[in-house]
């Protein structure tokens, strides 16, 4: 009788254990699996006797697993080892190749041949066009209007002034627009409804896949994997000053935000360049 009252109670607490789930966040890293025999973990970073990854592993916090989700401290030092990161990403490259989890960029789209990859045209376009042809707005195929292509990986306010610009412009800067286009040979498109959108001043496609020839074609001079390169600047300090008013008086009770004031130094998929002035001074006329 006291063999079977005991293996009943095993039964219990096997089922209870069992029962006990851990409630963690969506994109938590899985536990209780072997790192592939490729991965070199750091000599702190230590595992169960199977060899496996657990709470410990990554958590320098004793019986973190013990603790409810909710009450873990995440703002200690231990809370990663080794910790704090400026990042969480640099602790998890800590373990992982940081360039097998790149983004890839798909205006990165010439080889070292000068070729161009069909498959990276099918992220913007159903199908992989000709960069020869010539084709109209309906047969780009895109997959997505020109005007909402563009936010589906990019922020739709992605630098200063962005979400501004995305307005129907007045007659006055269209003819000024149109007469920019003639005279430099470049293309400054308009959305569906007539409204600027991030195409109007930005190519899609990596300078040299479309011939410098036509006005699809023509961009500044930059290098992709480098991209938008700014520097420091002494107008910096009356930049910040001319600004901290208003942008306390937006703010609120929100956090303070803190603009800087930096040149360009280098430019990318940009129609004109903004660097020197052109691009804006393609749809706008200022006083002198």
């Amino acid at each position: 009788m006291r063999h079977v009252l005991a293996f009943a109670l095993l039964l219990v607490s096997t089922a209870a254990a069992a029962t006990r789930l851990v409630d963690l966040p969506p994109l938590h890293h899985p536990v209780n699996i072997k790192p592939v025999e490729s991965m070199q973990l750091p000599e702190s970073f230590i595992l169960n006797h199977r060899g496996e990854i657990v709470c410990e592993t990554c958590h320098g916090i004793e019986d973190i697993e013990d603790i409810p989700f909710a009450e873990v401290d995440k703002h200690v030092a231990e809370f990663l080892r080794e910790g704090p990161y400026a990042k969480t990403t640099v602790f998890c490259y800590r373990c992982h190749e940081e360039k097998d989890y790149r983004r890839k960029n798909i205006h990165d789209l010439l080889d070292a041949q000068g070729k161009y990859d069909e498959k990276a045209c099918e992220y913007c376009h159903q199908k992989a066009l000709d960069p020869d042809q010539a084709y109209t707005r309906e047969q780009l195929k895109l997959r997505l209007p020109a005007e909402t292509l563009c936010p589906g990986c990019h922020l739709r306010t992605p630098h200063l002034n962005a979400f501004n610009h995305l307005v129907k412009p007045d007659k006055k800067m269209r003819r000024r627009m149109l007469a920019s286009e003639r005279k430099l040979g470049i293309v400054l498109p308009l959305d569906q409804q007539g409204r600027i959108m991030c195409v109007t001043c930005h190519s899609s496609h990596e300078r040299g896949l479309i011939a410098e020839s036509k006005p699809a074609g023509k961009q500044v001079v930059g290098d992709l994997k480098e991209g938008v390169v700014y520097e420091d600047h002494p107008w910096d300090s009356v930049y910040r000053a001319d600004k901290q008013a208003r942008l306390e008086e937006l703010s609120g009770k929100a956090a303070p935000v803190t603009l800087y004031y930096r040149r360009l130094r280098s430019e990318v998929l940009l129609r004109l360049s903004a660097k020197d002035g052109a691009l804006c001074l393609a749809c706008h006329e200022f006083e002198r």
